[in-house]
């Protein structure tokens, strides 16, 4: 594939496992447990926007194609992630309407 499509695929991944998978809440619980206090954040980790920035110019750098095009790309990428986001939630919610729907 392109690098463009590599960093929206990328960009999907990101957004899903921060925001919506419940890991992010999982391991910062873990974490509170373990230093005996509450952790409610940990940018980068738990901040799709970030991540998505940093692993974009991570992919970018690994593969060699570090470039100003690309790198504007992660920046809208990242800028985007909340709608990435709930985007995602409405195709889950869209599909799951239409299975309740279906089971009526």
């Amino acid at each position: 594939m392109n690098p463009w499509t590599d960093l929206l695929f990328l960009a999907l991944i990101v957004v899903f496992v921060v925001d919506t998978s419940g890991w992010t809440d999982t391991w910062l619980g873990w974490l509170s447990r373990w230093l005996g206090h509450p952790v409610l954040s940990l940018k980068p980790f738990s901040c799709s926007l970030c991540m998505t920035w940093w692993s974009g110019i991570v992919y970018l750098i690994a593969t060699g194609r570090f470039c100003l095009p690309l790198l504007a790309y992660v920046a809208l990428l990242a800028f985007l992630s909340l709608p990435i986001s709930e985007v995602l939630i409405f195709i889950r919610e869209t599909i799951l309407r239409w299975i309740r729907q279906a089971m009526k």
